[in-house]
């Protein structure tokens, strides 16, 4: 093999694969979203429904209550059919059975809701018009006896969760189906050689220098045997001005699939930062191959003159080192302690939805709350949030979409264990992501199922989510890899169990993945889903219909203890009020461990999904709750804040710095301040240490604090650090 690497002007793959004019084919897509016809099988009836709808979507996005077969159809045009050109019709999601018909012939199938894949209609597709027909099915699980321990379809919160309509437990839990040709579909052309993926694995070697290599893996599909070149470039997405960093690659070729494996060499490139620490800093890699062109020659016939683009991929990746040392309870990012300050996410239902404007607006609003990682709980989102939160700079956790009980067959684990490494190779380059994680709750993890399901097993999955993480192991791509997310780690005081105040009790795990209380929406959205049945008190008809969109009456009125109050405004907001004090509570008293063998938590969660009552801290509007505000106070990344020690004699108020950042601050001053009086207690000349606690006063003297003080962290300059606010009964 011979490696060349040449430093040249800015040179783009797609464009001169695209329009070089000397090329036999072109390496190039048609899209093929827009209308196609959409007939819905009723297969209770006996008959169906033809109407045209707009791709990519989910069927109930466009207003069709359906759950079971439903057949997409489009034509599309071709020009002449290129000699030596091979051509593909790629998919990125559909949920859940594709059966896919070219011209009326199956040329494929696929299982899963969220992986991409494509079909070779080389010797299908024709000069003309051609007609796609999918085949898709997304059934309900058969309702049997525990069908909800035993679910057959991998869609984790898509088909079975305490946030989907209907709720979990329920018959009604798989309303509103999620199926649907989702993502986007689109014809493409390549010559003999197709590019099926490209992976990074990045390598920091040296932090202070900036020093990183990396091992590109390249899988290729090929109907051609022979010398080709690998060229690769590598240019940065923050300073495009730059020359880009390029390689040629001598490669022999055979036909039918191969992977390629190649090491950067050692430069020093920027590094990826979270958004708390730096510059989440991007660099694009290209890969096109390409293999001799042949042309007539009047002297000695066919001869070599020329290489001609066959295929080229581009992907964004960034380079940085994730870890995690759980027996110290501590993880990092480019060999630095990160403590991470983390949300669960599940942004829709229906993932044809949204769009990357509204993921990029979700992650906005985390940002804004000082939230730094996001959990993808229990689903695969579509792939435009791993984008955006490559860009913003988050830590992502990704669960694989399994949530709590599954069927123990080899078959459905066999298909978790293809489907999880598709979740791997779809989602590989992407610097956000730090995480895998097999199963939420599984059932051999989960003691509560035994009070749930009469047919529970101490060791029901145990098979399944070990087959699902060694596949993850198998991505070999540097990422912290996790069984499950663990019962354990979800303690849930003060809404299934204990009290909230229990949260100042050290935790019994390093991570701390689920946390928090419901909240009803506003007044006026109750109302709208009591529709008629608004009455005070209310009926049992009234809660109901609320316990269809996720409310939980027994959690509300006997653990958490909400008043209900003199009428249902009252109600939201006594329900809103006890959100904002266990997040506050829990959030704060949790940092309080960090460097003590806590190294994540992650509050639960941000948003509805749907208009429903749960414990997103945004209703499915965007609408911001107190439990927002409160999350975005905790979350300061340097925050200031107090905490209640009884002691037998005299309580004591202590107030401590929690600094997640780098930063040093010295000679700083606290001021507390009584709102209702105007009285004042300063302390100067404070050292905080960076990505460090320093406990400021432990004191008696502070007892004249009025109802409402707050506390205020300042520099050297007059400028404010970080700034808390307590009610009364935030520390009781």
């Amino acid at each position: 093999m011979r490696i060349f690497w040449l430093v040249m002007a800015l040179f783009s793959l797609s464009s001169c694969a695209i329009n070089d004019p000397n090329n036999n084919w072109h390496v190039n897509t048609q899209a093929l979203d827009g209308t196609w016809q959409l007939e819905i099988i009723d297969g209770k009836q006996n008959n169906s429904s033809t109407e045209n709808v707009d791709v990519p979507n989910n069927w109930h996005s466009v207003g069709i209550e359906h759950a079971g077969v439903a057949y997409y159809r489009r034509t599309f045009s071709m020009r002449p059919i290129n000699k030596g050109a091979r051509y593909w019709i790629d998919f990125k999601a559909i949920d859940y059975f594709a059966d896919v018909s070219l011209n009326n012939k199956l040329i494929g199938s696929h299982e899963g809701y969220f992986s991409p894949f494509k079909l070779e209609v080389t010797n299908d597709v024709v000069a003309g018009r051609n007609q796609l027909t999918v085949r898709v099915d997304s059934p309900n699980e058969e309702i049997v006896e525990d069908w909800s321990l035993n679910k057959t379809l991998i869609k984790g919160v898509l088909n079975h969760h305490d946030t989907r309509p209907g709720g979990a437990w329920s018959d009604q839990g798989q309303d509103y189906n999620s199926g649907g040709i989702w993502g986007s579909v689109a014809l493409r052309q390549t010559g003999p050689i197709a590019i099926d993926n490209i992976k990074i694995v990045p390598i920091v070697l040296d932090v202070e220098q900036a020093l990183t290599t990396g091992t590109v893996k390249i899988e290729l599909d090929s109907a051609y045997q022979g010398s080709a070149i690998i060229e690769i470039e590598l240019s940065s997405l923050a300073s495009p001005n730059t020359i880009p960093q390029r390689y040629e690659i001598d490669q022999y070729v055979h036909k039918g699939r191969q992977n390629f494996s190649w090491q950067l060499p050692i430069e020093k490139r920027e590094l990826w930062w979270p958004w708390d620490w730096g510059n989440p800093t991007q660099y694009t890699l290209g890969v096109s191959v390409k293999i001799p062109k042949k042309q007539n020659d009047k002297t000695d016939g066919l001869s070599v003159s020329s290489l001609e683009t066959s295929d080229s991929k581009l992907t964004n990746i960034g380079f940085r080192q994730v870890r995690y040392d759980q027996d110290a309870g501590v993880f990092y990012v480019n060999n630095q302690p990160y403590f991470i300050r983390g949300t669960n996410y599940i942004g829709s239902q229906w993932l044809g939805e949204m769009t990357e404007q509204d993921y990029r607006n979700d992650l906005d609003l985390m940002q804004q709350a000082n939230i730094n990682s996001i959990r993808v709980h229990a689903h695969v989102a579509g792939q435009a949030l791993y984008k955006v939160a490559d860009e913003l700079g988050f830590i992502i956790w990704q669960d694989f979409p399994l949530q709590w009980g599954y069927n123990d067959s080899p078959e459905f684990i066999e298909q978790a264990t293809i489907q999880a490494k598709a979740m791997t190779d779809m989602l590989y380059n992407h610097s956000s992501i730090a995480f895998w994680c097999g199963q939420n709750e599984p059932p051999w993890d989960a003691d509560w199922m035994k009070y749930k399901y009469e047919t529970y097993t101490p060791s029901k999955n145990v098979q399944l989510t070990e087959s699902v993480y060694k596949q993850l192991l198998l991505a070999n791509d540097k990422r912290v890899v996790r069984k499950a997310s663990y019962t354990k780690e979800h303690p849930w005081l003060g809404w299934y169990s204990g009290s909230y105040k229990d949260y100042k009790n050290k935790p019994t795990t390093p991570i701390v993945s689920e946390f928090g209380a419901q909240a009803m929406p506003d007044y006026l959205t109750m109302r709208s889903l009591l529709e008629d049945e608004y009455h005070w008190p209310l009926t049992e008809k009234a809660i109901e219909t609320l316990s269809y969109h996720n409310y939980q009456p027994h959690e509300t009125l006997n653990i958490a203890k909400v008043t209900e109050g003199e009428s249902l405004s009252h109600f939201v907001k006594n329900s809103q009020e006890y959100q904002r004090l266990v997040t506050k509570y829990a959030t704060e008293h949790l940092r309080l461990y960090k460097g003590a063998e806590l190294a994540a938590i992650y509050q639960f969660m941000f948003v509805d999904s749907w208009p429903a009552i749960t414990w997103s801290v945004l209703d499915n509007e965007r609408r911001m709750k107190p439990g927002y505000f409160a999350l975005q106070q905790a979350y300061q990344p340097v925050l200031i804040m107090a905490s209640v020690n009884k002691v037998p004699i005299l309580p004591t108020i202590t107030v401590t710095v929690i600094n997640d950042t780098l930063e040093e601050y010295r000679n700083t001053s606290l001021v507390v301040k009584n709102i209702y009086d105007d009285r004042r207690w300063v302390i100067d000349d404070i050292d905080i240490k960076g990505n460090a606690q320093s406990s400021i006063i432990t004191a008696a003297e502070l007892i004249g604090l009025s109802e409402y003080f707050t506390l205020t962290l300042i520099d050297q300059s007059g400028n404010e650090i970080s700034e808390n606010s307590y009610l009364s009964q935030d520390l009781k």
